[in-house]
């Protein structure tokens, strides 16, 4: 009896690292937790600072990043630390999801421009709001001589769910918001033995738990193929919703316009067209702003750049230029916006 108990376990040890190595090497899973924290002092999100995520994977889609002292991507082994500062905000877009490095639109960017030093914060889901708090807590410490804010089609309505400016007397207050800390133990890391361990040292137990995650949860959807217009395709808003959103946006950019200008640095937005505004449903909670932007910026003295002429393509055939089921842009995708905007780059670093 106990030889047969001492086989079986030795049979299940082979096995366990037979399919251990299999997955390793045919299926590798992310085993480091996600790469974003909060800042302690308003719940801010960025990316981890002098870190390195060594395999963000989705589907056949894989990516490195590498990170540096101002929680900046970084995507070249040169170092520019001795060059004139850029500061680089947005979005997952801007911050390149999915895509390695050579691949990134701020990184080919970067390889026409090596006289500057780009710094690219930008972290998925971030909104107006997010890149002027950023701006508020670092520009001092960063001291760039331009800004490039690549803003996206539903930056507004970030901004204005976001929580971390109120408005009181038509003047902007900052204030710390409630958040989830992704650092923290799980409740199952907490309660099931070697789960935590296990989570962060096997392939074969990843792959096994997200592959019973998939099985109970629906596949996402791809905004793209839905009838319903990305950005936002499921969220209808009345217009008195994007009215409030539009009119927050503008105090945030004018807030944004502020800071930059106390911190010594040339403000420029940037805005990358991937939905035509005109496009969006009227309850789409970005229209109104968007609609109107040209004017406010320029009313503002807001150095406002855009893309449009140069994204026709990607109106003929969006899935050409997106991931598949993700809707990021995939290589092609980040070339366009690297093509589209390195006419108005080269105006304002010549």
């Amino acid at each position: 009896m106990k030889n047969n108990i001492l086989l079986l376990f030795s049979t299940l040890l082979i096995l366990y690292f037979v399919g251990e190595i299999f997955i390793r090497i045919f299926f590798p899973q992310d085993l480091q937790r996600y790469w974003v924290i909060n800042e302690k002092k308003f719940g801010l999100s960025v990316n981890k600072s002098n870190y390195t995520h060594n395999l963000h994977i989705f589907k056949n889609h894989k990516a490195k990043y590498r990170f540096g002292e101002y929680h900046n991507r970084i995507t070249l082994e040169k170092n520019l630390n001795n060059k004139d500062s850029i500061l680089i905000l947005g979005d997952s877009f801007t911050f390149g999801w999915l895509l390695n490095d050579k691949h990134t639109f701020i990184h080919k960017l970067q390889k026409k421009k090596m006289n500057y030093n780009f710094i690219n914060v930008a972290v998925g889901a971030w909104g107006s709001s997010h890149y002027t708090l950023f701006t508020e807590l670092y520009c001092k410490k960063i001291k760039p001589k331009k800004i490039l804010v690549f803003m996206n089609t539903d930056d507004m309505y970030r901004g204005y769910n976001s929580g971390f400016y109120k408005i009181e007397k038509n003047k902007l207050f900052v204030k710390k918001v409630n958040y989830v800390d992704m650092t923290k133990d799980s409740k199952l890391d907490r309660t099931i033995p070697f789960y935590k361990f296990m989570k962060s040292t096997s392939h074969l137990f990843m792959f096994t738990r997200n592959l019973v995650y998939d099985l109970k949860n629906e596949p996402f959807y791809n905004p793209w193929s839905s009838e319903e217009y990305w950005p936002r395709p499921i969220a209808k808003y009345d217009r008195e919703y994007g009215k409030k959103v539009k009119q927050f946006n503008e105090i945030i950019f004018l807030r944004l316009k502020s800071i930059s200008d106390e911190c010594g640095a040339e403000l420029n937005i940037f805005f990358n067209n991937w939905v035509l505004p005109e496009d969006m449903i009227d309850e789409n909670p970005n229209k109104q702003f968007l609609l109107y932007k040209k004017t406010f910026f320029k009313e503002n003295n807001i150095n406002f750049f855009e893309n449009r002429l140069m994204m026709a393509d990607l109106y003929k055939d969006p899935m050409k230029y997106i991931i598949d089921i993700d809707f990021h842009p995939n290589e092609k995708g980040a070339d366009l916006l690297y093509k589209s905007f390195l006419k108005d780059i080269n105006k304002i670093l010549k």
